[in-house]
């Protein structure tokens, strides 16, 4: 079948089955049992369905997501507007688009709970917003309600929950758009008028929710419904809230650990619209549960649940596993498809086959096993498979996320025309996924096919099946600053690594701007899959060099003419699935006026998602990161200066119970300069003069709000480099955060800025004398700043490292 055929099938196919959860896909083949069963049971016989709509992925309610399908059987939503990208990560080194994807992981990992669906929007978290119009000036206030309302009729919720009101006590500008969206949405979704290329090219068809609500969780008073969140599910013997807040804490990326109370709780609604006439308790009052059973989507939800239903009780056990699961355009493999009967009556399998992606093809020609996607008869205790042969076309493209093939439009995600039919999705489909049908009913069983590998440690690992590039071309940073007229050549390391099976040779170089010296390329072979070499390549920059940006490009040519300029970058952690992004192997240097002190020796305890001492190390700062063992015993007098990452003292314990000997350091006439902590910074009184951070955090968000010296002749304004209005341009994201609200008299606030239409933030610089040393603490984004390689806030680290020692001057 030609590419573009099997492609169109396959959006017809995905246009009309809701893809399958996830659960246990990662694991090995299970019926699920009798809480499972239980479970499935609930969700028949009855039309019950809402969507539950927030700005972020931590404004999900999963008590009531827990309570909606595990209680009511009611099959539920939650759509957030963005996946999360402008936060922090506490866990691990992604910002941005790879802490986009952690984060969704960790949506469906807690959708995996509680049993809710997962949808998103264009929307690109941009970070911190105090105004609803500084939010719509990054989001096409448009854009996001088609968003919104594309899935309010993809989905037919009969019930929409906004988390917010829309107004201006919800805080942060994305919330309030969360909440505008919803009662919007609300409004306009059965309005044939409004969107109607949602019906004309997606088939979504108008729809009308008869009941509007908001959570009250942060506004009591206007609570009108209360649902028991305490009351335990029967079938797993733990509370909805239990098991909520145990979906909760699988944000880890984002600090969201939660204690699984027992007891009372309380799930807070206020009624905003009702077009029932009903009233809004109980929940579904007024709302039609029992019609069109049979009918659309609905019904195909119940024929799925039916078909677990009848899956379990007869004990049908199916598995898809590959002889690989990293593969190569023109690649071929093999996919085991196993069905196995654990019964007492004989099993009648319809079909067992597999549907596969666009770019791959099934080669029925070379299919072996006993049958191949045929009628299967199995007998109580037996099992029957068969094996077919995948080949993928030579153009295909290596995976990414669906919403990371096209560049961004500012804030918005571009999705791309061939993935319409999964818009709105998480992630699109599987690469292969097998089906088993039987009996009468309408919905085969689903699952992802993987490759499954023994780990003498573990056990039975399984690694989803993605498309690699034959050769993955990574360079080891995204941007480097150099000063001006430094010496040294720039050292980039090349890292090669083999997707194929056969052979592969040729050269790896670096392309690099006009006027710059051409390193030589160097020479590659690879035999084997998964081999990898790293090349250094030096560059020099151009005696005469002014300031600016330049790009390095990294590119691998094979001996038969490919060219590979990208890598994959693997998102992967216990308590989510697996993911890669490939990603362009470029580079950016950036040329700059700096001026660094003389140093030695600079200690560095790394913190949250901290890349500040890789940026610090390649503009020239003699960086040494600080391990448990050098911070429990190391000579600590030895260091120039020494740095604490943000965060550090919520990831690094060690950091935590040797506080007193960086103290002690400073004492004795060294330089500790501590990056923004969070509230635990201030509780365990690691600073050693009194301040605090208040509740909510005082932030500087707008990344352009003008910066005034408190202390213009302060030697952090001065010495090496003269810090001027040109120094707090191209920041990104943000000025800086959890600053400081109160401060004891010693120490010296440098310098004060604010976002529109609030009091100067003069907590974000703060440098005080601490015995014959001296100590700073700076909410200032440099965390943001120095890997992004903004001169100015190298310039200002840099005076920073340059403190002098003791009373400042």
């Amino acid at each position: 079948m030609p590419s573009a055929i099997l492609r169109s099938a396959l959006l017809v196919l995905l246009s009309v089955l809701p893809f399958e959860p996830l659960v246990a896909q990662f694991e090995p083949p299970s019926t699920g049992g009798v809480a499972a069963l239980a479970q499935e049971l609930r969700m028949l016989g009855h039309v019950r369905r809402v969507l539950v709509i927030g700005a972020h992925p931590d404004d999900e309610d999963t008590e009531l997501l827990a309570l909606l399908v595990r209680g009511l059987g009611a099959e539920a939503a939650y759509l957030s507007l963005n996946r999360g990208e402008g936060g922090q990560n506490l866990i691990g080194a992604e910002l941005g688009e790879g802490l986009g994807i952690l984060r969704s992981e960790e949506l469906l990992a807690a959708r995996r709970l509680d049993g809710a669906r997962q949808f998103f929007t264009r929307a690109y978290d941009f970070g911190y917003s105090k105004s609803l119009e500084d939010t719509w000036a990054h989001w096409p206030r448009d854009s996001i309600l088609k968003d919104v309302v594309r899935i309010v009729r993809r989905f037919r919720p009969q019930i929409i929950v906004s988390i917010f009101a829309g107004s201006r006590r919800d805080g942060h500008g994305q919330h309030q758009a969360a909440g505008w969206a919803a009662r919007e949405a609300f409004r306009i979704a059965g309005d044939s008028a409004r969107f109607p290329e949602l019906e004309r090219e997606e088939g979504f068809r108008p729809w009308t929710p008869g009941k509007l609500y908001r959570s009250t969780r942060f506004d009591t008073a206007a609570t009108s419904l209360t649902l028991a969140g305490g009351a335990l599910d029967p079938s797993v013997g733990r509370s909805y809230h239990q098991i909520a807040m145990e979906g909760r804490s699988l944000h880890r990326s984002q600090d969201m650990g939660q204690l699984q109370r027992i007891g009372p709780s309380a799930i807070r609604l206020a009624l905003l619209e009702d077009r029932t006439g009903a009233g809004g308790e109980p929940l579904f009052a007024g709302i039609d549960t029992t019609s069109g059973l049979a009918e659309g989507i609905v019904g195909r939800d119940q024929r799925r649940h039916q078909a677990r239903v009848d899956a379990i009780r007869r004990g049908i056990l199916m598995d898809a596993t590959a002889t690989d699961d990293r593969i190569i355009p023109g690649q071929r493999l093999s996919v085991a498809i196993l069905a196995a009967n654990g019964g007492d009556t004989e099993l009648e399998v319809g079909s067992l086959a597999l549907h596969v992606g666009a770019g791959v093809l099934v080669d029925s020609g070379h299919a072996t096993g006993p049958r191949a996607a045929h009628a299967l008869r199995i007998p109580p205790g037996g099992s029957d498979s068969v094996v077919q042969r995948i080949a993928v076309t030579a153009g295909a493209a290596p995976t990414t996320p669906y919403y990371l093939a096209l560049p961004r439009d500012g804030s918005m995600y571009r999705w791309p025309a061939d993935a319409r039919s999964y818009w709105g999705e998480p992630f699109g489909p599987p690469l292969i996924e097998a089906r088993l049908g039987f009996g009468d009913l309408g919905e085969p069983l689903v699952r992802e096919a993987v490759r499954r590998v023994n780990d003498q440690a573990r056990g039975e690992v399984r690694r989803p099946l993605v498309l690699v590039p034959r050769v993955d071309v990574r360079i080891d940073r995204d941007t480097v600053l150099i000063p001006i007229g430094a010496s040294g050549p720039l050292r980039f390391t090349v890292t090669l690594t083999h997707g194929a099976l056969d052979s592969t040779a040729g050269q790896v170089r670096l392309e690099v701007p006009a006027g710059w010296t051409q390193p030589e390329p160097q020479p590659f072979r690879f035999t084997r899959q998964d081999e990898r070499e790293a090349f250094v390549f030096e560059l020099r920059p151009p005696a005469t060099l002014a300031p600016g940006r330049f790009e390095v490009h990294a590119v691998a040519i094979t001996e038969a003419g490919e060219r590979f300029d990208a890598g994959h970058v693997v998102v992967d952690y216990p308590h989510v699935r697996p993911r890669v992004m490939l990603r362009s192997a470029a580079a950016s240097i950036v040329a700059a006026r700096i001026e660094l002190p003389a140093l030695r020796r600079v200690g560095y305890v790394r913190g949250a998602a901290d890349r500040v001492p890789e940026a610090l190390a390649a503009a020239g700062v003699p960086i040494e990161l600080l391990d448990s063992v050098a911070l429990e015993r190391g000579a600590l007098s030895g260091f120039d200066a020494i740095i604490v990452g943000p965060r550090a003292y919520e990831t690094d314990s060690a950091l935590v119970t040797h506080n007193a000997r960086l103290l002690d350091y400073a004492r004795r006439g060294g330089l500790l300069i501590v990056q923004y902590q969070q509230y635990q910074f201030i509780a365990g009184r690691f600073a050693p003069y009194p301040l605090t951070i208040a509740q909510p955090h005082d932030r500087v968000t707008d990344e352009s709000a003008p910066v005034q010296a408190l202390l213009p002749r302060h030697p952090s304004l001065v010495a090496p480099n003269a810090i001027g209005p040109d120094d707090w341009s191209g920041w990104g994201q943000e000025r800086g955060l959890y600053f400081a609200r109160t401060w004891d008299a010693r120490y010296a606030a440098v310098v004060a800025s604010h976002d529109p239409g609030e009091p100067p933030r003069e907590g974000g610089l703060l440098v005080a004398p601490l015995g014959q040393g001296t100590y700073v603490y700076t909410g200032l984004a440099f965390f943001r700043q120095l890997p992004a390689g903004v001169p100015g806030a190298f310039r200002l680290f840099a005076n920073l490292l340059a403190l002098p020692r003791g009373a400042t001057p």
